[in-house]
């Protein structure tokens, strides 16, 4: 994909790699990393090696985390991989640490990400609002244990929340700086990170926190959320999804021209 390596990961399956890869480095202390690529990711991409590298090289697995990410594989002639944002799933998949396997203790998860204070505004809004009985009635309950730091840190932080996760040996740790910050971070400092899984996943607790606001629901379900976003914040937002959808889309094709003509 334009040069980016796209696993086709449907939801389930990422789950599954996540608590598979978290119990497994327990055993034999493999670290394994997972990345995601939107079009932003892939633009960004393009013109910082550092972040192809920790996408190309650092990651175990990248997932698909935008419906452009599709558009550019039609326009390859490859087939479109499975769509997912964690903003629709974090409680999922919080939920599935807290019981892994039947009789299995939960995953300790740590947190690095957001503004102070956002990550638990998150936390307690998905265990008053999202914890589901299997009658599909809510109820309240308490995740897996979960440490948590925020996401604006500078070196002597750094070390600080490296000292942190060396002491507390969490199983999966979930960094939400955004991107390349995020990658970057975890590409400079993953040998340190003493955890078996590391995850990158954005903004996430924010809107959990209700400090971003999500689209409708009708356009969640077909991927274009960003069109709500745009109309939201378009000052911050319209180089990102008015210019560089198109320039996402243009390198996918020229990258197809450019395939085919060496075949």
């Amino acid at each position: 994909m334009t040069g980016l390596a796209v696993d086709p990961v449907d939801r389930d399956g990422l789950f599954d790699y996540l608590v598979t890869a978290a119990l497994a480095g327990r055993a034999d202390g493999v670290k394994r990393t997972v990345g995601y690529v939107n079009v932003h990711v892939a633009n960004l991409a393009a013109r910082d090696a550092e972040l192809r590298r920790y996408l190309n090289e650092l990651c175990d697995l990248v997932y698909c985390d935008g419906k452009g990410v599709g558009w550019g594989a039609r326009l390859q002639g490859r087939a479109e991989p499975p769509r997912m944002t964690a903003a629709d799933w974090l409680p999922d998949v919080l939920k599935r640490f807290a019981v892994p396997n039947e009789g299995g203790a939960p995953l300790r998860t740590f947190v690095v990400a957001g503004k102070p204070g956002v990550v638990e505004t998150a936390i307690a809004n998905i265990e008053r609002e999202h914890i589901e009985r299997e009658d599909g009635k809510h109820e309240h309950g308490k995740l897996g244990p979960i440490s948590v730091q925020h996401g604006y840190l500078d070196d002597e932080l750094t070390e600080h929340v490296l000292r942190r996760i060396a002491e507390e040996r969490p199983d999966v740790v979930i960094v939400g700086m955004g991107s390349p910050i995020q990658e970057q971070w975890t590409l400079a400092h993953r040998d340190r990170i003493a955890a078996p899984v590391v995850w990158p996943l954005g903004a996430t607790f924010d809107y959990y926190a209700g400090e971003q606001a999500r689209g409708p629901e009708w356009l969640r379900r077909i991927g274009h959320e960003w069109a709500a976003r745009l109309l939201a914040d378009p000052a911050r937002l319209w180089k990102r999804y008015v210019l560089g959808h198109p320039q996402f889309l243009l390198r996918a094709l020229l990258n197809r021209r450019a395939t085919e003509n060496h075949e």
